[in-house]
């Protein structure tokens, strides 16, 4: 079960990236509870052997969870540019794309919001290990991911490397936990839920 109380205003998830090093391309500091900071002479995501990313358009889990897909980046502030439909999440377009062979894909979304109650991303606080998770691509590609563990993070204390394009294949699923704080009009911590490469991709789909 949930068991818990969605916040009575509308939520931004913090994605507050610490990784060391990394500055913005212009702006002020990156706000903690928001901000994916852009690494210098980041490119474009590419599948892993230099061939352009196809974006997902669509992530699919366990009972009802399914979700539009857009791709997203850092404002000039730092913060990540979720988009406000809490139905949508956002894959952060600087990093690793579905099926890559090295990195990060994230993927993220809102719990909730004042208007709608919780969005698609609520389901993420109910997923069990072993759930398996599907993105499908703009070249109509579906790519599974197998969720092998869940960790809470503060909000200031979100690791860097979910950031990043390089490293082992892996999925993350971010999106709000933790206590509400009321007077900052936050939730406090991030849920982070790390899937990896369940199957081969299905072959394009016809159109």
């Amino acid at each position: 079960m949930v068991g818990r109380r969605f916040a009575a205003a509308l939520t931004w998830c913090g994605l507050g990236a610490m990784a060391a090093g990394w500055v913005l391309v212009s702006g002020p500091q990156p706000r903690l509870w928001d901000a994916g900071t852009l690494p210098p002479g980041r490119g474009p995501a590419t599948a892993g052997d230099g061939v352009p990313a196809s974006p997902p358009q669509s992530i699919r889990g366990p009972g009802r969870f399914e979700a539009a897909l857009v791709p997203v980046a850092a404002a000039a502030d730092g913060a990540l540019a979720l988009p406000e439909n809490p139905g949508t999440g956002g894959w952060w377009a600087l990093g690793a794309a579905p099926g890559a062979s090295r990195g990060t894909v994230l993927v993220a979304g809102h719990l909730d919001t004042r208007e709608s109650g919780p969005g698609a991303f609520a389901a993420l606080l109910e997923f069990e290990l072993g759930a398996r998770v599907v993105l499908t691509g703009a070249d109509g590609r579906a790519h599974t991911y197998r969720i092998t563990a869940r960790r809470s993070y503060r909000q200031e204390a979100l690791p860097g490397d979910l950031f990043d394009s390089g490293g082992a294949p892996r999925l993350a699923l971010v999106t709000c936990a933790g206590g509400y704080d009321h007077a900052t009009g936050r939730y406090e911590d991030n849920l982070v839920l790390y899937g990896t490469p369940a199957a081969a991709p299905s072959p394009p789909q016809r159109r």
